[in-house]
């Protein structure tokens, strides 16, 4: 529970000072992954590349990785595929590897400290990984994204018959979303970049 929510600009100002630092490529593409996809930090950070499928276009997070114990599946939408082409280089079958163990994935601790040196170095106010979910499912919903799309991109549970009888992932409406708030964002790193 938080009320930190990060407006378009704060985003790419976060994006653009990840390129700033000397983290991992590692560490700088988990947080620019975190903001585009709003996911659980344990849900990007542990994911494999066997769970992308590129010829389907969609990431499914297996049930055993799931905070509900059910599979969630994602769009793989245009903006995020070279960030993922590029975490997919390093030839290993973790995405976001450690910088230690490059066969574990990075760790709750690195990343929580990378968020917080990213804070700390710009002055925008706190903000943690999680608030990058709520923001995203906000600013989905004022530019009028229908709140069950945003559950599924959160990987929450529908409620009700919903939940009960209704199993579809809404594919097209949620990679619809994700492209939008990824256009919104990169308008604002171009103009902040000139």
């Amino acid at each position: 529970v938080g009320d930190t929510v990060l407006t378009y600009r704060q985003l790419a100002q976060i994006w653009l000072e990840t390129d700033k630092t000397t983290a991992t490529a590692s560490s700088k593409r988990l947080v620019k992954a975190l903001i585009l996809y709003g996911a659980r930090n344990s849900e990007m950070r542990e994911s494999l590349v066997k769970e992308f499928d590129f010829t389907e276009y969609i990431w499914t997070l297996p049930a055993e990785k799931s905070k509900t114990d059910k599979i969630i599946r994602r769009p793989i939408f245009k903006q995020i595929i070279p960030l993922l082409e590029e975490a997919k280089e390093s030839g290993k079958e973790i995405l976001f590897p450690g910088a230690y163990d490059r066969d574990e994935p990075l760790s709750i601790g690195s990343s929580t400290r990378y968020i917080r040196l990213l804070r700390d170095r710009l002055n925008i106010g706190d903000f943690t990984a999680h608030d990058f979910r709520r923001t995203i499912a906000t600013r989905l919903s004022e530019e009028g994204v229908a709140p069950h799309v945003i559950e599924k991109m959160l990987g929450h549970d529908l409620g009700g018959v919903l939940a009960v009888y209704n199993k579809h992932d809404w594919l097209a409406e949620q990679k619809e979303a994700y492209e939008l708030y990824a256009e919104k964002i990169f308008e604002q790193v171009k103009l902040i970049s000139g």
